[in-house]
């Protein structure tokens, strides 16, 4: 089986956060064909009805405007900027939150 992305929940924490940031990456040819949009979307119900947290963050570079469009599909609001947030090809980059409270 070939690879064509990855989701990840990453920092877990439990007690009186229950959070986690949600992390992933799809393959070029895969872009556009709602295959990242229905991933997040199954990773945020496990999330939720699995885990049962209560809140999920993720970030993107600033420029990774379809990245953002998932998110805000997905019922995640943007929440700000990070400056510095994380190194990527041995620079710091910038980055846009994003979160979605679940039930």
């Amino acid at each position: 089986m070939v690879s064509r992305g990855r989701f990840t929940l990453t920092g877990i924490v439990r007690g009186p956060f229950q959070s986690a940031n949600l992390g992933y990456w799809i393959d070029a040819e895969c872009v556009g064909r709602g295959h990242a949009s229905a991933s997040v979307a199954a990773v945020v119900s496990m999330a939720d009805e699995e885990l049962g947290l209560h809140r999920i963050q993720a970030a993107t570079l600033l420029h990774n405007a379809g990245s953002q469009a998932v998110l805000r599909r997905s019922g995640f609001e943007k929440i700000g900027i990070a400056p510095s947030y994380l190194q990527i090809a041995g620079g710091w980059q910038d980055h846009v939150l994003f979160q979605r409270i679940l039930s």
